[in-house]
């Protein structure tokens, strides 16, 4: 009888461990998957600050070709 119960709890916590295990791998896919998304806002934000910094460069050179007061 008590090595039923002992392969029931057993059992039991190899189950629990299976469903650990697979929400924890759930969670990993998803957290790799926000990441990727970070790292294309940050290329896409890198991008936007190359042009950001392109097109106040031109502004400053269209801007210094004017003759002062």
């Amino acid at each position: 009888m008590i090595w039923a119960i002992s392969g029931v709890l057993a059992l039991a916590g190899l189950v629990f461990l299976a469903v650990a295990a697979l929400r924890l791998r759930a969670g990993l896919s998803q957290l790799r998957n926000g990441l990727d998304r970070v790292n294309d806002r940050m290329e896409q934000a890198q991008e936007l600050q190359e042009r950001l910094n392109q097109t106040a460069a031109a502004a400053q050179k269209v801007t210094g070709s004017f003759p002062g007061k």
